[in-house]
């Protein structure tokens, strides 16, 4: 359904199913999936719930690169954080992404999704209450160089997702959360809009009215400071006989996410089966 954006398993850290997961979640298009990771200790042997060892970060995140995940519809955090249970009194061990949940949902109440979900203004952890591991500046800076979100505790100030990396290796906009999540929501929004011209005449006055209608959308995305500039094109320049032989609209959104460099397009095409982003 188009209206799950975040998807987690807490606790299901097998590389092969977080793997397949996050590929599904790909595919789908929609969504991020905030994945949870083994955890090593300094003997290199994976620690399960019920280990005593601590993880050892060298270790962890030298097993998580061996992995050469490229998704940037996937971002991981580290290490567990404890909670208190209120219900049986009592302080219980949850996995890093349900601290990365709770700061996303967070994030999404007092500001919107294209909003760094990291430091203390989005992704204070005032719920948690300790860390199982408590990371220097030098594990925080491997986690992050491994593409790993740090869970960072700092005197009087508390814990705090310290980073908003994807699991996309290449340098870009996209290796960024908050720039996935923007992409996310415009696709959502296209949607939307393009499916309310499914099985209508292809006509200059139809795609006119899906411009306007999305150059409505973007332009409020752009007053909340999502988004520096966009184009939307639906004409003539990227729709040809043929297509509308063949009963396409083919339509493109450019964005430039704010205070990013990197121009983004969106290709997507109308046929009578729904909309397809390409």
């Amino acid at each position: 359904t188009a209206g799950v954006n975040i998807l987690t398993l807490p606790g299901i850290r097998e590389p092969y199913v977080m793997d397949l997961t996050s590929k599904k979640v790909r595919d789908y298009g929609l969504a991020l999936h905030l994945m949870d990771i083994p955890a090593y200790d300094d003997n290199s042997a994976r620690l399960y719930d019920d280990s005593t060892n601590k993880p050892n970060v060298k270790e962890t995140t030298g097993f998580f690169d061996a992995r050469s995940i490229d998704n940037n519809y996937a971002a991981t955090y580290f290490p567990d954080v404890f909670i208190d249970d209120a219900v049986n009194v009592r302080r219980i061990k949850v996995p890093a992404s349900v601290a990365a949940l709770g700061a996303l949902g967070f994030n999404d109440r007092v500001a919107y999704p294209w909003f760094a979900p990291a430091g203390f203004n989005r992704a204070a952890l005032d719920f948690v209450t300790n860390v199982h591991v408590r990371l220097n500046v030098g594990d925080r800076d491997r986690l992050y160089d491994s593409r790993i979100n740090p869970i960072a505790t700092f005197p009087r100030l508390g814990y705090v997702i310290y980073g908003q990396k994807t699991l996309q290796i290449n340098k870009s906009a996209l290796d960024r959360v908050n720039v996935r999540r923007l992409l996310l929501e415009v696709k959502r929004i296209i949607i939307g809009i393009a499916n309310k011209i499914v099985f209508e005449q292809n006509t200059p006055a139809v795609r006119n009215r899906f411009v306007s209608e999305a150059v409505f959308q973007l332009s409020l995305i752009q007053t909340q400071a999502g988004v520096e500039a966009f184009q939307v094109v639906m004409n003539e320049t990227n729709n040809t006989q043929d297509d509308i032989d063949l009963n396409k609209l083919n339509g493109r959104i450019v964005v430039v996410p704010t205070r990013a460099i990197e121009f983004i397009a969106i290709d997507f095409i109308i046929t009578n089966a729904g909309v397809q982003f390409v």
